[in-house]
């Protein structure tokens, strides 16, 4: 595609490095104003989604160290990481309409936010989790996205405000779920003196959305995010590394995974 040349040619070696594969998933906004609420607040569980996703610790052949060295590699990128918390679609626009004017981007589609309104699809995009081996996983981080944003939609017509929080505390929390995956702990609310183990905050938050699930019937989808807590991609990944496999192992292993939709042990 004469974009992707393109793309490379601006980028040089940031896009030549980025052998690197995520899960997007798109759900539906009924106006241009509940995508920006929307998108704001979804950034509080930007670590939910990587943690329960994080399936890139080895990069160039070594072990980084890292549950997702794909989210700290695609944020070498000068429109992608974190997403700007906007006033409004107005603000949205403007931003937009200054990126073009300048050259810097041709479309919405070079600005990759870990979070961004689609105007094309009228959708709000989730773009934050790795890629994930299994269709059962796939389900259900699409299951927790769609369950998340139909219950932030309810309260907006229920007259409530939706938390836009603050953007130091959504970056240390996203590198907190990079770096220890599962087993880190996130801050919670802006003070910095309440911080909660992730595991813990995802039952939380499976359990809140219980009812939505039920009422757009993907119980069971949702209900799986609990099981991927439990052996997550990455954690797989260097078990099979552990037992004396290579890298080339590990590859098969997913290869499996996405076969027979059954995690490896």
């Amino acid at each position: 595609n004469p974009r992707y040349a393109r793309l490379v040619e601006e980028m040089q070696w940031m896009a030549r490095r980025l052998q690197i594969f995520g899960i997007h998933v798109h759900v539906g906004i009924r106006s241009a104003e509940k995508a920006i609420a929307i998108a704001n607040a979804l950034s509080a569980y930007i670590p939910h989604f990587l943690a329960l996703s994080a399936s890139s610790p080895y990069w160039m052949g070594r072990d980084t160290g890292l549950a997702s060295s794909r989210s700290k590699v695609f944020e070498g990128l000068p429109t992608a990481g974190l997403p700007y918390q906007l006033s409004g679609w107005d603000e949205f626009e403007q931003f937009m309409a200054t990126l073009v004017a300048a050259n810097a981007v041709q479309s919405i589609r070079e600005v990759w936010w870990d979070i961004r309104p689609h105007p094309d699809f009228g959708t709000v995009e989730l773009r934050i989790c790795d890629g994930i081996p299994t269709m059962s996983e796939i389900a259900a981080v699409a299951a927790l996205s769609q369950s998340l944003v139909e219950w932030m939609d309810h309260l907006i017509d229920r007259g409530y405000s939706l938390p836009t929080p603050k953007s130091w505390v959504v970056r240390e929390n996203k590198w907190r779920a990079a770096r220890h995956g599962v087993e880190a702990s996130i801050i919670v609310g802006d003070s910095g003196d309440n911080v909660v183990p992730i595991c813990d905050a995802v039952h939380e938050l499976v359990e809140e959305l219980a009812p939505v699930a039920e009422r757009l019937e993907c119980t069971k989808e949702l209900r799986h995010c609990l099981t991927m807590l439990e052996a997550p991609s990455y954690l797989r990944q260097r078990a099979v590394v552990e037992r004396g496999g290579s890298l080339q192992d590990v590859v098969d292993s997913l290869v499996t995974e996405l076969a027979t939709d059954e995690p490896s042990g």
